[in-house]
């Protein structure tokens, strides 16, 4: 459905003349609204997302006027909550106390602060208010203090009170500061945080598979901000600036079955854009212990096999809670490295690993098994990933290279037949195991020529000395023959050690010594039976091609501002695959693709060429 088919109730021609040139721009993203809310109201799936009483706001928030929409655009999605007045008056210069009076009956904006903790209450203070503040909490030389400052010692004070103390006489500190500060923001206005979250919610129904709801920036720090930029390109079509091709809206599948499902997946996708925002600034700290406190949550919505949308098609589970969990724990694993604590990683992409080893004979995902990697069941399968930083961590950096070895050798003789590791993985996964195999080689080899070294220098040096006659001294004439000794049994040249063969058995069982040292070689090193798992390895890369250089010029060039994007897009037919939900689907069915000059070069040698996307 376009939203240009849909006929807003109030169009552009009622917009009173006292609206400022600047609000006409914002009165596109108006209509883009109320396009939204007609069609909250038309798609049953979505309604039964909300209750009645969200419902009913949803109407409420579609009768009020223009102006009140569009101040609530202004405010959404802004990390400020606290407003004065002529604030607000910079936005809607006129009739600004009727939009107030509106926007109060729809409780998007309050006056009573006493829900505000006292540390978002005392940001809204301007310098003048905070030295005011501080007279009465007799703070010496406030003023020589930055406002930062100034803050940090009114929460500091305001938590201890050393009277309370010292009378042993109960005194809440900080409900006093917090009724000194409400008393000074008299007649402010501050935005309701329920209500955001239904707009928010609203938004993102509206908005699913959108380029810009998924290609962000990291430097956004919620899913508000996300949003507001959705409804910006919902403004440039409402101008005209993005004009997309004309395009039907066909939904054969319900991503989210109930409310709960939609709640904690925005739950989930809040977390990890915070994430994201945080390893950007390097908050790694704040960002563990934000991790740490959801872990167990997120640990179970990934491993609960119940929660798994199997009957979604691939392209719509990354729209599902456990994929934005498991992209949440993605996110954890590499806080974890970036402080070292490859440990922790390793336990942790172990547990995640463990999915594909958790089923049973009795289980009814069993022929999953068979078909592919369950980590598919969650969306994009990351199993290359996982593998490949388990390799780096427990190998490179915990030097346990014959478990990492085993571990991922031992992973592909169960899960031989999973087709999630593209091209690159595969390789890469081939190149890091053959490192392992080479360093763990080499440091055999280092050890045994250590060690059979020493046995020779002591062997030789026994047969040197022993040369000599016992009662033979070292008189004038055979001084040069003793010291030619002496430096002979301190100095003795290393001989190269040639590396081990097949040694027999039965000499082995003769030579107790012999049984002993291979023994101890084979528990620290490589051995014979373990050398077989290389033979795995070859697998992953057979089918591998060499990539051609490629020059090539695609039909059907579209102008990138017809199509909304900014760069050309090219035109790819190809039929559609058989969903394995239908059992009959039209061989004449396909699908019409506009794609990039790469997306496109790949379509056309995976179609017609056979080569793997990689």
């Amino acid at each position: 459905m376009k939203l240009d088919e849909i006929t807003p109730e109030d169009s552009l021609d009622s917009v009173p003349e006292s609206i400022s040139s600047s609000l006409v721009g914002n009165t596109y993203a108006v209509e883009s609204i109320n396009d939204v809310l007609i069609m909250l109201s038309r798609e049953s799936g979505f309604s039964e997302l909300f209750s009645e009483s969200e419902q009913k706001w949803f109407e409420n928030f579609r009768n009020i006027s223009n102006l009140s929409k569009s101040l609530i655009i202004r405010l959404y999605g802004r990390s400020q909550k606290i407003f004065r007045k002529s604030d607000l008056m910079k936005i809607i210069p006129n009739d600004i106390d009727q939009c107030l009076r509106e926007l109060n009956g729809l409780r998007f904006l309050c006056t009573d602060m006493q829900p505000l903790s006292s540390e978002m209450l005392i940001h809204a203070l301007n310098r003048q208010e905070l030295d005011q503040l501080a007279g009465m909490y007799n703070i010496k030389n406030f003023k020589s203090l930055t406002m930062i400052q100034l803050r940090d010692t009114l929460l500091k004070t305001s938590s201890v009170s050393p009277m309370a103390s010292f009378v042993k006489v109960s005194i809440q500190s900080k409900d006093r500061l917090k009724g000194l500060i409400t008393r000074i923001l008299h007649g402010c206005w501050y935005v309701d945080e329920t209500y955001t979250q239904l707009i928010t919610q609203l938004l993102w129904l509206t908005s699913l598979g959108s380029e810009s709801a998924y290609n962000r920036p990291n430097k956004l720090q919620s899913i508000e901000a996300i949003m507001k930029a959705e409804l910006y390109a919902m403004m440039l079509v409402r101008r005209g600036e993005l004009v997309f091709p004309s395009y039907v809206v066909n939904r054969k599948s319900t991503i989210y079955r109930t409310s709960d499902e939609f709640q904690k997946f925005l739950e989930f996708m809040s977390l990890e854009i915070r994430l994201e925002y945080l390893i950007s600034q390097k908050s790694y700290d704040l960002a563990l212990q934000l991790c740490l406190d959801k872990k167990t949550k997120l640990i179970d919505e990934v491993m609960n096999l119940s929660f798994r949308r199997i009957d979604l098609p691939q392209f719509l589970r990354r729209f599902t809670s456990p994929y934005r969990a498991f992209r949440s724990l993605l996110l954890m694993i590499d806080i974890y490295e970036r402080q070292r604590k490859y440990n922790e990683a390793i336990k942790l992409i172990e547990t995640l690993l463990s999915l594909t080893w958790s089923l049973h004979n009795d289980d009814k995902f069993l022929n999953l098994k068979l078909t592919g990697c369950v980590l598919d069941q969650l969306g994009p399968c990351r199993l290359g990933y996982l593998l490949n930083r388990y390799i780096i961590n427990q190998g490179t950096h915990e030097k346990q290279q014959i478990k990492a070895f085993k571990y991922v050798t031992n992973y592909f003789k169960l899960y031989n037949e999973c087709q999630c590791l593209r091209a690159g993985r595969r390789l890469t996964i081939h190149e890091q195991l053959m490192k392992l195999f080479d360093g763990v080689k080499k440091e055999e080899n280092n050890h045994r020529r250590s060690k059979n070294g020493h046995t020779i220098a002591a062997t030789t040096s026994t047969n040197v000395t022993n040369n000599r006659p016992p009662n033979a001294g070292c008189n004038k004439n055979n001084a040069s023959d003793c010291n030619e000794i002496k430096n002979t049994t301190t100095q003795v040249k290393r001989r190269r050690i040639q590396k081990l063969v097949n040694i027999d058995s039965k000499y082995c069982k003769n030579n107790n010594h012999s049984t002993e040292e291979v023994y101890h070689t084979n528990e620290i090193f490589i051995d014979s039976e373990n050398e077989e798992l290389l033979t795995v390895i070859p697998s992953l890369v057979i089918d591998i091609k060499e990539p051609p250089k490629v020059e090539i010029t695609a039909p059907v060039n579209a102008s990138a501002k017809e199509i909304g994007t900014h760069r050309p897009h090219y035109v790819w037919f190809e039929n559609t695959s058989p969903n394995k939900l239908q059992q009959q689907r039209s061989p004449q069915e396909s699908n019409t693709l506009l794609l990039t000059v790469e997306q496109w070069t790949v379509r056309y040698y995976m179609a017609n060429k056979n080569f793997e996307h990689g």
